[in-house]
Parts: C-alpha cells; structure tokens; sequence
C-alpha cells in the first residue's frame, strides 16, 4: 500500500489551474458588477432629476414655456430658446437652461423642448392649448459615455397651480 495517501504534484497543480481559472471569471464578473451599479445610480439620479424638472416646469406661465427668460427669480429656470421647427401646425422649441446639477461628484446637464400639439387639425397648433415637454438629461459615465434620458409629460393651457 505505498502511494495511497496524499496528492501527487500533478493533481495539485491541476487543481490549483481550475481554481485560478474561476478565481478569474468571479474577479471579471465583479468588475462588471460594480460598473453596472454606478451606471444604475447614474439613471436613477438623472431620472430623478428630469421629474423634478418636469415639476418645476409647472411653476412657468403656459404661454411662457418656450420663451427666453434669463431674469426669472428661480435661476434654476433661467433658460435661452429657440425655434427649431417652425411648421405652423407643430411648432418646436428648444431651451438650454443656464444651470447644470451636481449630484455625487457628478454633474448633469438638462433642456428640455416644447413641441406645440394641433388637436384639432387646424394647422396651427398655436390656438390650441396643449403642450408637449420634452426633458432630457445628460451626463458622463466612466466606463459607458457620454448617457442621456428623456422624460416627456403633456401640458394644457387649463393647467392650474
């Protein structure tokens, strides 16, 4: 009975190989992991943000939506616009506010459009009394780029604050 107790050198080093090879694909796999959950709480942030946003929006004069306003008291609605689609029927605007957020060392950039809907196919949406904002953030992701998102939500004339 000689050789019968222990491991040889060869079953050691096979058993050490198929170790270090899962060792590997579990590092590989963490690093996948912790690169997802930052660009997760990237989302969420930047999701957050366009909703409250959209909310602030609320606070703006229907018929000022898609106007110039750089002197409003609440300078995180301060925004430059401009007309980039003048087709009487559905007339968009684009607004490039002058602020930017910070949140978690990272900073997001937001604008939002507003597109003028024609309910009644008239032609001229201008009459009609409903809006559609477009809100989209931007940031830079470490990993992933240059990320966007847009929320979109509809406003009427009859809104009440």
């Amino acid at each position: 009975m000689t050789g019968s107790r222990g491991f040889t050198l060869v079953e050691v080093l096979i058993a050490l190989t198929i170790l270090s090879i899962g060792i590997l694909g579990i590092a590989g796999l963490a690093g996948t992991v912790v690169k997802s959950s930052g660009y997760s709480k990237s989302v969420t942030q930047a999701t957050n943000i366009a909703q409250d946003k959209i909310e602030s929006l609320l606070s703006v004069d229907f018929d000022n939506l898609q106007s110039t306003d750089t002197t409003t008291a609440r300078t995180d609605l301060r925004r430059t616009c401009v007309q980039t689609d003048a087709t009487a029927a559905r007339p968009v605007y684009t607004c490039t506010p002058s602020s930017t957020i910070t949140k978690d060392g990272r900073t997001y950039t937001w604008a939002y459009t507003v597109t003028l809907i024609d309910l009644d196919g008239s032609g001229n949406a201008s009459a009609d009394g409903l809006k559609r904002l477009d809100v989209t953030v931007s940031w830079v992701d470490t990993g992933w780029g240059t990320r966007s998102l847009t929320l979109t939500t509809l406003r009427s004339a009859e809104f009440v604050n």
